[in-house]
């Protein structure tokens, strides 16, 4: 059976990318929605948008969310995938799979891409020499039965 590639969209502007991040999280559980849709429900500004506005925006549309501050080891072994993750102190991110050796992310600004595990410490935690315990800020969502009663957006 082949292996079905997780779905990327390429951020708009550079204001854009929590909200895309939404939108390949929610078409990886089977929903489109629109980029606009999804802007406005997550009160994008000219400066951008907040986690709390992302995960505003993921309940509206049924995602169950949660802002977690975790170490590597609970990342790996106990968080849900996909997520969103703050990435460089200025941009969000989706980790989509974690493997042995690599961290595959879907990077709005970039494409699908994997990491190994230091270069995404060193991203996530936006640390030159980041420390096994460090912890790095995550967006966890799951679909709650509302998701999939809800219409798509526009």
């Amino acid at each position: 059976m082949a292996r079905k590639t997780f779905p990327f969209y390429k951020q708009l502007d550079r204001m854009d990318c929590g909200p895309t991040c939404l939108k390949m999280i929610s078409e990886h559980y089977g929903k489109v929605y629109s980029r606009d849709y999804l802007r406005d429900k997550s009160n994008i500004t000219k400066d951008g948008v907040s986690l709390g506005g992302i995960a505003e925006a993921a309940e509206n549309i049924g995602l169950e969310s949660l802002a977690v501050s975790v170490n590597f080891d609970t990342l790996k072994e106990e968080v849900p995938l996909p997520c969103i993750a703050y990435w460089r102190q200025r941009h969000f991110i989706v980790i989509h799979e974690i493997k042995k050796h690599t961290v595959s992310v879907a990077d709005p600004a970039f494409g699908l891409t994997s990491y190994t595990k230091e270069e995404l410490l060193r991203g996530w935690l936006n640390a030159k020499a980041p420390k096994e315990d460090d912890e790095g800020l995550l967006l966890l969502l799951e679909p709650t039965p509302e998701f999939y009663e809800c219409e798509e957006g526009a």
